[in-house]
């Protein structure tokens, strides 16, 4: 099975868009982005996720009280490969798999 998170960074290594985005001129190879996270373990992951976490109350501490009238959720969905015809949003995906 295809595994499209590292192979997918060579895509918008040439993305305008993308690496505009973080202000960025250019992103690593795919293989060296692959090496630097596999330097990791389970506690350093866990480390990040609460310096992240702890950042980030102090941000939104000092927004206005506007800012929180919307909110805009931006997820990934998953393709769930199916038959039904009749169902509403019903799309084909890059695999070729109707869902």
């Amino acid at each position: 099975m295809r595994r499209p998170c590292l192979e997918d960074i060579e895509l918008r290594r040439n993305d305008e868009v993308y690496l505009d985005a973080p202000g960025a001129e250019r992103t690593h190879d795919p293989n060296t982005a692959g090496d630097f996270c596999r330097r990791f373990d389970q506690v350093d992951l866990h480390t990040l996720m609460d310096a992240i976490n702890e950042v980030r109350v102090g941000v939104r501490k000092q927004q206005p009280e506007r800012f929180f009238d919307e909110a805009i959720i931006d997820m990934d969905g998953v393709m769930t490969p199916t038959t039904g015809q009749c169902k509403e949003g019903m799309d084909i995906s890059y695999r070729g798999e109707w869902g």
